[in-house]
């Protein structure tokens, strides 16, 4: 061998060497024992995460066997989850697998029940013997069932990015399948435990690709790596970007529907919540607040119960040396999360929040953050609520039987004894707000006279009451919550829980008793439209109805000829007299791209399908307004959408708008990224929709462009805050009421305001007065304004989580709706807030040129479940065309 080569491959071998030093010591220095090579370091499963002396059957494979590789050390896919649950139910008969749905994008939605094999054999005679033992106190008769096992629900990860909780339950489901511990054994025999290890498959799988695509190995510790930064819109939301968390009252996705009706199917003594905060925290469980964040339909036995739990998760962290934090921060009024659910439902809910790494491991002002320490926090935590829900299996037993027997007390001294809803011209809403009844367990029925009250008319047969002498009492405060006064005006997030208030129907409260005498039970029967009969001359569609601008929309796709009236007329036919209001649809039979024949044949299809009444006209003379070939019936062309995307919009009223499009008006959008706006065609688009955000995406020429557009004819919509950005492009004049805290009056116009002093410690709850974190206030709508067409009342209330506060437009006409004199509804509002929101406006329209702007200062689209807004969202994206410059005539 050649001296140089020789001295080579020392040279080579050295560096080898060198090498492997350096990265043994960027592995002990720089980076967490956890991530040490597997081969040489810590084995997580038996050093870290089991209890001490813990000891597991041979014939099932741990989780590190088969992932192959160490829990904590890469992130575990949601059909990897599936497939080891599923082995844990072949290898264990301690579990079995249900699958209670699917998500938006197809994934089964799996809960793993574990106990003993007696029970899990037994299990649905058990879950009958629990229901029937309910029903009795349902009945006023509480008998006590001792034997009755402790059935303990663990829900994991309902935001897709906190992901160390989907972890836990891994390691959780191996622990009861796998333990040969007595004391395991014990609980078993004990108890039922469910686990659901993502309740946010398809956000969870977002983001753990991202993770996994982007993570590093040894894995960097600053927040700024790529890794801990997913792309807009992330995985916290789920397939169109809604927030779990905020869905179990109002039953909007299929995650959610699954849910409830799995979780009123067993009715669970405990539900644990398993969720990840900021990575500069700690470790949080409850109690909240007291009082001050409880919720006062809440039975305060509930909330000691959280007292006696929180001595047990405080020692099982102690134990591992981790801090944690309580009687902060997160709240217990609002019911739609899945930790104060349960606590409106008959279960005891606790939050258990994990500081979260976003990725393997970050540095932060507590030390090294990493992933197999969250990990662990997690699955302690579920350990510990399973042996609290056992050691308390009693008095949780007693507490939910007493709870259900409560509510008739409760009932008895409420001056309300129901809610009487009109359900008229609403057949698609009344179905979901049925069905989201049902889900809930809550009773109704159908009213069988007509009624007035409180000056409102309610029609047999389309109107329904809901007592409030029921078991789910306070479920039904919930959904008609009138609450104005708060002991606290500081909230996580919002105060107001009134969710009937989004519906659009009018409802009036009771006073007397219902008398079932008067109701029939057929309320599952929900409202059918009338059966389309053929016409040779024209077909109409009264505008007020829900479904009309979902027809609309299937009509102009296909390139009907429909006209919308800007006057409300009469029209006898055939010995009846049928009236229409504002915005109501002409469909002509002459001047149709289709014969008679076929246009009948579609409007029958989409009669039975979108459950709307298309009347049949045989003449165009009408009784009262304008004639059917007045020129008061408007033209109408489709209008494709587009609507922005990306960073520094918010992806919850995006994802809203993309839901309401696609799944409620069946309609294609266009969701486009703000980079690639130089490269779209904006004339092959008519409506433009700019969710709340920062549009600092767009160049002067972008800006300049969208200007153009809507001058040259287009409408464009937005929502919130930007409607400052539009104003601020001069693309906009509206105007912000000076002396708010989202003003952009000029600083030097704004009156100089009075110094003040005020102790430090009480700016948190100083400050938090001044927002507006999530209420219910009126508004007045004009129903003559396109945008109004189709309201069937005066006011609409809207959900306001911020304090923009905007002047009246100078288009007189084109203030469609504004705040009344007295607007707070449900929630909590400051005096002073009060105040600067009466009289501002809610909905304003601008002309420009050939265009228009429509601007929803509040979020008509709200959670998927603000149907009477997004009425006049419709309105906007279907009639808006309608809107003239000037004064209309």
């Amino acid at each position: 061998m050649k001296k140089y080569e020789v001295f080579f491959q020392c040279s080579l071998l050295l560096f080898f060497l060198c090498s492997s030093i350096l990265f043994a010591s960027a592995q002990e220095g720089l980076v967490p024992k956890v991530f040490q090579n597997e081969s040489t370091g810590q084995n997580l499963e038996k050093d870290y995460y089991f209890p001490a002396g813990s000891r597991f059957v041979a014939n099932i494979p741990t989780p590190s066997q088969f992932f192959n590789h160490q829990i904590g050390h890469s992130h575990t896919r949601y059909d990897q989850i599936v497939d080891y649950f599923k082995i844990l139910e072949q290898r264990s008969g301690r579990i079995k697998i249900d699958t209670i749905g699917r998500t938006w994008e197809g994934r089964p939605l799996v809960v793993l029940k574990a106990s003993s094999p007696d029970n899990i054999r037994n299990s649905e005679q058990i879950r009958q013997q629990h229901i029937e033992t309910i029903n009795k106190a349902k009945e006023n008769r509480i008998v006590s069932n001792e034997a009755q096992p402790a059935l303990v629900f663990l829900g994991f990860s309902v935001h897709g990015n906190e992901t160390s909780a989907a972890e836990a339950s891994i390691l959780t489901a191996y622990y009861l399948a796998a333990a040969e511990d007595p004391a395991v054994a014990i609980s078993l025999a004990k108890g039922i435990f469910f686990i659901d290890p993502v309740r946010n498959p398809d956000g969870y799988d977002r983001y753990v690709n991202w993770v996994n695509a982007n993570a590093a190995f040894p894995p960097n510790g600053s927040p700024l790596d790529r890794e801990h930064n997913e792309v807009w819109p992330g995985g916290r939301t789920n397939h169109y970007w809604f927030d779990l968390n905020r869905d179990w009252i109002n039953q909007v996705n299929p995650e959610s529907k699954a849910r409830v009706s799995y979780f009123q199917h067993w009715l669970p003594h405990f539900q644990g919540d398993f969720h990840e905060m900021g990575a500069a925290s700690s470790f949080f469980f409850e109690p909240t607040k007291t009082d001050a964040q409880e919720s006062p339909l809440v039975p305060k036995s509930t909330y000691q119960l959280n007292q006696k739990f929180a001595t047990y998760y405080a020692k099982a962290l102690d134990e591992i040396g981790s801090f944690y934090f309580t009687k902060e921060q997160f709240d217990n009024i609002n019911p739609t999360y899945g930790s104060t659910y349960p606590d409106h439902a008959g279960s005891l809910g606790i939050l258990f929040e994990q500081a979260s790494p976003r990725g393997l491991f970050q540095k932060t002002s507590n030390g090294d953050l990493t992933y197999p320490f969250a990990i662990r926090n997690h699955f302690r935590i579920a350990l510990v609520s399973i042996k609290a829900s056992i050691d308390h299996r009693k008095t949780l037993l007693e507490n939910q039987l007493r709870f259900f027997l409560s509510a008739f007390e409760l009932a008895q001294k409420d001056p309300v004894k129901g809610y009487l809803v009109d359900l008229k011209y609403n057949n698609n809403t009344a179905a979901h707000f049925k069905e989201l009844l049902a889900r809930h367990q809550i009773r109704y029925l159908t009213n069988n006279r007509d009624r007035k009250v409180d000056g409102k008319d309610f029609e047999k047969g389309t109107s329904i009451i809901i007592p409030t002498a029921q078991a789910n009492y306070r479920l039904v405060k919930v959904i008609f919550d009138e609450t104005k006064t708060y002991v606290d005006s500081v909230f996580y997030d919002g105060s107001g829980n009134s969710i009937a208030y989004l519906y659009g129907f009018s409802y009036a409260s009771l006073k007397q008793g219902v008398d079932n005498g008067e109701s029939d039970q057929s309320s599952a029967i929900n409202p059918q439209a009338i059966a389309l009969t053929r016409s040779n001359y024209a077909y109409l569609v009264d505008w007020r109805q829900e479904g009309a601008a979902w027809l609309l929309s299937q009509l102009l796709q296909r390139g009907i000829l429909v006209k919308s009236a800007s006057s409300p007329f009469e029209l006898s036919d055939q010995g009846r007299t049928i009236g229409f209001d504002y915005g109501s649809l002409l469909i002509p039979i002459q001047g149709q791209p289709i014969s008679a024949d076929e246009l009948f044949d579609l409007l029958q299809k989409l009669n039975k399908r979108g459950n709307i009444t298309i009347a049949s006209a045989s003449t165009g003379y009408s009784g009262k307004g304008i004639d059917l070939g007045s020129s008061g019936f408007k033209g109408l062309a489709p209008q494709n959408a587009l609507l922005l995307t990306g960073n520094g919009i918010s992806a919850y009223e995006a994802g809203e708008v993309w839901y309401t499009f696609e799944r409620q008006l069946e309609q294609p959008i266009l969701r486009l990224n703000l980079d690639q706006f130089s490269r779209v065609n904006l004339e092959e688009y008519q409506v433009l929709v700019l969710a709340s955000g920062e549009y600092t995406g767009l160049s002067s020429a972008a800006i300049e462009r969208i200007r153009a557009w809507v001058k040259n004819g287009g409408t464009l919509i937005a929502f919130g805050r930007t409607g400052q950005w539009l104003a601020g492009q001069k693309i906009a004049s509206f105007q912000f009421l000076d002396g708010r805290s989202d003003s952009v009056v000029p600083k030097e116009e704004k009156p100089t305001k009075t110094k003040e002093r005020f102790d430090y410690a009480s700016a948190q709850g100083r400050e938090g007065t001044k927002r507006i974190g999530g209420t219910y206030f009126n508004t007045e709508i004009d129903r003559t304004h396109p945008i109004g067409y189709g309201y069937t009342q005066k006011t609409k209330p809207v959900y306001r989580n911020h304090t923009l506060f905007v002047e009246l437009g100078d288009q007189a006409y084109n203030n469609v709706a504004i705040y009344s004199k007295s607007p707070l509804l449900n929630g909590y509002a400051s005096a002073e807030n009060q105040k600067n929101i009466t009289g501002t406006a809610s909905i304003i329209v601008e002309n420009s040129g050939n265009g228009r702007i429509v601007y929803f200062v509040d979020d008509p689209l709200f959670r998927g479940i603000s149907f009477g807004n997004a009425r006049s969202f419709f309105n906007a994206v279907l009639l808006g065309q309608v809107l003239q410059s000037g004064i209309r005539r």
